[in-house]
C-alpha cells in the first residue's frame, strides 16, 4: 500500500469512527455495506440515519450486505465472519448501523468521480422523457463536464428513471437518450464516461419493475456498482443534482446541489452556484 492508498484507508476509518462516536452509544455497532446484482449473502436495509432496519431482504436488487470495516468497542477491525454474532446481537437490539461503502483496490488505479444527476442537472427536468426530441441540453453543464474531464474525474451519470417501471417507456428509450446526451455533450469536447440508471418504484405498473430497490437515489447501490468498475476514491468524488434525493446514502461522499424552478430543495446548506462548482473539482 502506498502512501497515497494508506491516506485514503485512513480517512475512511476516520470517518467510521467519527461516525460511531457520534452515535454516543457505548453499545452500538457499525458496519460497511456493499452491493452486488447477484448476492447470496444475508442482505441489510438502512433508514436515513444509517441504521440497519431490516435483515431479511430477499431480493440482490433490494438490500445490502456486509463487508470491509466494522466498528465495534470504540474500534476499527476489517470484517470477517468472527464477527456476525456481535452484529446479529446489535440488530436485535436495534443498536445496528450500516454505512454504504467502497475501499479502493491499491493494486489498480484509483480514481475520482463526478456522479451527475440527469434530469435537472445535464438537461432540463420537463417531466418524464423517454424522446430524444424532448431532451433541452443545458449549456452551463458542458463546459462543467469538460473541465471535470481536464481534471482526471470520471464522470458518471446516476438517475431514476421510474417511468420504465411505470410503462411511460422502455428501457431502449431510456439507452436512446443517454447515447443522445453522449453526442451532444462530447460535440464540444465534453466527454461522459457512463450512465447508470434505475428503472424501479414500488408504484410501477410494470411487474418486473415494481419493487424497493437500492438502486433507487438516495440509496447507494449505482454509486457502489461505479465505484467496482472504476475504482473509485468516495472520499475525494462529488455528487452533483437538484434535489434532496440526490444527496446519496454515502456520508462521505460530497454533494452539490443547484436550484432550479422545478424542486424546492429541503437541505439549503448543499446549495451552490453552477459556476461555483468548478473551484470544488480540483
Amino acid at each position: 500500500m502506498n502512501n497515497f492508498d494508506k491516506i485514503v484507508y485512513d480517512k475512511i476509518k476516520s470517518f467510521f469512527l467519527l461516525f460511531y462516536n457520534n452515535l454516543n452509544n457505548s453499545n452500538a455497532v457499525v458496519v460497511g455495506l456493499t452491493f452486488d446484482f447477484n448476492n447470496k449473502n444475508k442482505l441489510y436495509t438502512i433508514d436515513d440515519n444509517y441504521k440497519i432496519i431490516k435483515d431479511n431482504i430477499q431480493n440482490p436488487l433490494s438490500g445490502y450486505s456486509i463487508s470491509d470495516l466494522i466498528v465495534y468497542d470504540n474500534k476499527v477491525f476489517e470484517y470477517n465472519e468472527s464477527f456476525n454474532l456481535i452484529i446479529s446481537e446489535a440488530f436485535n437490539n436495534c443498536n445496528l448501523y450500516g454505512i454504504p461503502l467502497y475501499i479502493p483496490d491499491t493494486n489498480k488505479k484509483i480514481n475520482k468521480a463526478l456522479f451527475l444527476d440527469r434530469d435537472g442537472v445535464l438537461m432540463e427536468d420537463v417531466g418524464y422523457i423517454g424522446e430524444v426530441d424532448r431532451v433541452k441540453i443545458k449549456n452551463d453543464f458542458l463546459g462543467i463536464v469538460k473541465h471535470a474531464n481536464e481534471k482526471n474525474y470520471i464522470t458518471i451519470v446516476t438517475t431514476n428513471q421510474a417511468g420504465v417501471s411505470y410503462n411511460y417507456y422502455t428501457n431502449d428509450d431510456v439507452k436512446n437518450v443517454h447515447n443522445y446526451l453522449y453526442e451532444e455533450y462530447k460535440k464540444h469536447d465534453a466527454i461522459i464516461d457512463d450512465f447508470y440508471y434505475c428503472p424501479y418504484h414500488i408504484k410501477g405498473n410494470v411487474e418486473e419493475y415494481k419493487l424497493l430497490s437500492v438502486l433507487r437515489k438516495p440509496e447507494a447501490a449505482m454509486h457502489l456498482t461505479a465505484c467496482k468498475k472504476y475504482n473509485i476514491d468516495l472520499t475525494s468524488s462529488f455528487m452533483i443534482g437538484d434535489r434532496d434525493s440526490d444527496i446519496i446514502k454515502i456520508p462521505f461522499l460530497k454533494t452539490l446541489l443547484i436550484k432550479t424552478d422545478v424542486y424546492d430543495i429541503v437541505n439549503t446548506d448543499n446549495i451552490v452556484e453552477v459556476n461555483d462548482i468548478y473551484s470544488f473539482l480540483v
